[in-house]
């Protein structure tokens, strides 16, 4: 690694360390700016004033803010995220089991969009004269249009409730009658999982491919896709090889930006299909006023977007030679 790149790679982490300290900051802000103290939530009614005392002291709800805000800093650069009041159980040990529940369900459909989509929008900007381009252009826009929740519904009315091929409800089946062999149990959660990543994958896709199609377009008049085709290579090789890993580029800003909408869907997704995944506890969370589990959940979300965008502006320098590790055209 150059010395430019290794500091452009420094100054990634500067920004990305500021980001999350920002999203810190506004964590502690909002929960102290909501009506009453969050306290309240964990107090139940026969609590004497003593025990009310104690557990205001335990919280330090009473001491300056400065020192508030210090700690819960410490806290959470530490990975000390407090007591949960509704799980009974550390939030840190919460979040450690619904954490990848999301990430495969969302890694799956965020992989799917990404592999499905720009495939389409290599194949719709080659082929922009192909008889069908239109109609298949006009579907996508239709499909791109369609909100995820209502695509869920319909599917699990599809699917479960009429056709009953595919459950609508939880990670596994709750009360097995098979016994709990691996295989087994793997086909089950597939089964499970295909569902919701159906719902975000059928939506998400046609955004990578949208954005694929103009960017093929300009590729096919680019000078190397001439020199390929005058060196006798097949179609198929200039298409995917030449073209469409130049077309690539913006995708992978626009991956960046779906993951944020990911964040999103998985509340949507999770709540109706009952996924018991970071959204789905966030609902929870917010609905029951535990506000440590909600604050870490909403910290942990943005902890993993940031990362994501930091691996992304690495995988540039892969798809375009040209762009330099310090951002820089070569």
């Amino acid at each position: 690694m150059t010395r430019v790149g290794a500091a452009y790679l420094v100054r990634r982490l500067a920004v990305a360390y500021a980001t999350l300290l920002v999203v810190m900051t506004l964590l502690f802000v909002l929960l102290r700016a909501m009506p009453g103290s969050f306290v309240s939530a964990m107090t139940t009614p026969g609590m004497t004033t003593a025990q009310l005392a104690r557990l205001e002291a335990a919280w330090g709800v009473h001491d300056p803010l400065w020192v508030q805000y210090g700690r819960f800093l410490l806290n959470y650069h530490t990975g000390q995220f407090g007591w949960s009041p509704t799980m009974h159980a550390p939030v840190a040990d919460v979040l450690a089991r619904r954490l990848p529940r999301t990430l495969v369900l969302f890694g799956a459909a965020l992989l799917a969009c990404y592999v499905v989509g720009p495939l389409v929008g290599m194949v719709l900007g080659w082929y922009r004269d192909a008889r069908g381009g239109t109609l298949a252009l006009a579907v996508s826009l239709f499909v791109y249009a369609t909100p995820v929740f209502w695509v869920a519904w319909l599917l699990v009315w599809l699917f479960d409730h009429r056709l009953g091929w595919l459950p609508s409800a939880n990670m596994v089946t709750q009360f097995p009658a098979f016994a709990p062999a691996p295989l087994p149990v793997a086909l089950d959660f597939l089964r499970h999982l295909a569902l919701p990543l159906l719902s975000v994958a059928a939506v998400g896709w046609v955004g990578a491919a949208l954005l694929v199609r103009p960017a093929m377009r300009d590729a096919m008049r680019a000078d190397y896709v001439d020199l390929a085709r005058a060196k006798g290579l097949r179609e198929r090789t200039v298409l995917f090889k030449h073209a469409g890993r130049n077309a690539l580029v913006p995708v992978t800003t626009s991956a960046a930006i779906a993951l944020a909408f990911l964040v999103d869907g998985a509340v949507v997704t999770e709540t109706v299909f009952s996924w018991p995944g970071m959204g789905r506890l966030i609902v929870t969370a917010v609905l029951d006023r535990d506000y440590p589990l909600a604050q870490a959940a909403f910290f942990l979300v943005a902890v993993v977007v940031v990362v994501v965008r930091l691996c992304l502006d690495v995988v540039y320098t892969y798809l375009d030679p040209r762009i330099s590790l310090g951002g820089r055209d070569e």
